[in-house]
């Protein structure tokens, strides 16, 4: 271990014009201390001088006199302690600093990786190592030079280690604090944006978010096959993709619980032609597509057309015309005779009869007078549509007129409400 006196070159480091400092008094006072205002004077400059040569290195620090600031708050102090545990020759005082941990708290808010982190720290050790070097061989004498500046590159070193060790760690676990109280304050926002009542201000909102609510935008509620293991990561794929195709040019994402995704997409303005909506989706994923609407109350209102979607497939297990990629406006009259499933059932079953079965024969018989009853009784584009011969068309519009003891003519509104809830819930509401 080198004598008290071979390194007490350090207390005479200076600086004639050091910049004011920005490390906290705390550690100003430290090392004034036991070290002395020289020192601390030359470490206040060479801290400065290695903030600005990382931000020239690694732009992602970014520029301004804000950035280097924050930046120089953790150069300077960690080249101050740095000199203490030189000076102290103990290399078990090394550790993070306050202004350090401080700085590190702002770049994972700015984003900015902990790699980069980490460079900057490399590039400070750097620094750090050759300024020392350059001053104990002018200060030390020359018969302990050589001992004194391996004795100084190794503590350096292992101080550096020490520091990029926790900083890796903090950095990671500050970025995870991080993102959870971001996430569950865009969660509380969105909440309240969907509650009934005053909500907050529209641009509050929006910043919070990171979402424009002023704009037209369309929702979706995507959820998983029951039974699947949680997979947050499909749902987020699918709507990633969904809401490109859509041609959305700003998106918000918000979990709901392991198996469920609320997610939003904007357009710039109503003039925007929005895309086509076409993407592939996992087989275990559902999606359930809203109207658009703008502003505030069509975020609210949109959410709201989604969630209904959502909730009567789940209720319903999925049947065949809520699965997959669903639009609202697509079922938006099941969605709305269904809201009371017992009574949509027996409304079917009063309208429909025996022809409300639950059987392949009698689904097709509604297939075939829906279709009629959609070209306005039209046999021949019924039969085009179908696939199927006009006889054919003929033969089951007269087969369903016998189950129903009615003419598809009679009580055509709610014949063609029966026939709907019947197209999207399937034996949810006919006769098993």
């Amino acid at each position: 271990m080198a004598r008290a006196a071979e390194r007490a070159w350090v207390r005479e480091l200076r600086h004639d014009d050091p910049p004011a400092p920005a490390s906290h008094p705390p550690l100003l006072a430290q090392a004034a201390e036991r070290l002395g205002p020289g020192p601390v004077r030359w470490a206040v400059a060479l801290g400065s001088r290695m903030a600005h040569e990382i931000i020239a290195r690694i732009p992602d620090f970014g520029g301004g006199e804000d950035a280097v600031e924050i930046l120089r708050m953790g150069t300077e102090s960690a080249v101050i302690h740095g000199l203490l545990v030189v000076a102290a020759d103990d290399p078990a005082l090394a550790r993070l600093t306050d202004e350090q941990l401080e700085g590190d708290r702002v770049f994972v808010r700015r984003g900015i990786r902990v790699d980069l982190v980490l460079r900057g720290v490399q590039i400070g050790h750097a620094v750090l190592t050759r300024e020392l070097i350059a001053a104990a061989s002018v200060l030390v004498p020359e018969e302990h030079r050589v001992e004194e500046i391996a004795r100084v590159s190794d503590l350096v070193f292992r101080v550096v280690g020490v520091m990029a060790s926790t900083m890796a760690v903090e950095h990671n676990a500050e970025h995870d604090r991080w993102v959870t109280s971001a996430a569950a304050e865009r969660a509380a926002t969105v909440r309240k944006l969907l509650a009934p009542g005053t909500p907050k201000p529209p641009e509050e909102a929006s910043r919070v978010l990171g979402y424009p609510l002023e704009r037209p935008h369309v929702a979706l509620v995507l959820w998983q096959s029951p039974g699947r293991e949680a997979a947050p990561l499909d749902l987020q794929r699918a709507a990633s993709r969904l809401l490109h195709a859509y041609g959305c040019t700003a998106t918000l994402e918000i979990p709901d619980g392991t198996s469920s995704l609320w997610a939003w997409g904007a357009w710039r303005s109503w003039d925007t032609e929005p895309g086509d909506g076409v993407a592939e989706l996992p087989p275990h994923v559902h999606v359930a597509v809203s109207a658009a609407a703008e502003g505030v109350a069509g975020f609210r209102q949109s959410h709201l057309e989604a969630a209904r979607v959502a909730e009567l497939a789940r209720a319903c297990g999925h049947p065949r015309g809520l699965t997959g990629l669903i639009h609202y406006p697509d079922v938006e009259l099941a969605v709305l005779l269904a809201q009371d499933l017992d009574r949509a059932r027996t409304f079917v079953r009063r309208e429909l009869r025996e022809a409300a079965a639950g059987t392949p024969a009698a689904a097709e018989l509604r297939e075939t007078v829906a279709a009629y009853l959609r070209h306005d009784r039209s046999l021949m584009r019924a039969a085009e549509e179908l696939n199927v011969a006009r006889n054919t068309v003929a033969y089951r519009v007269k087969k369903f007129t016998e189950l129903t003891g009615r003419d598809v003519a009679d009580h055509r509104l709610e014949l063609e409400a029966a026939l709907r809830l019947t197209g999207v819930l399937g034996d949810r509401v006919t006769r098993g």
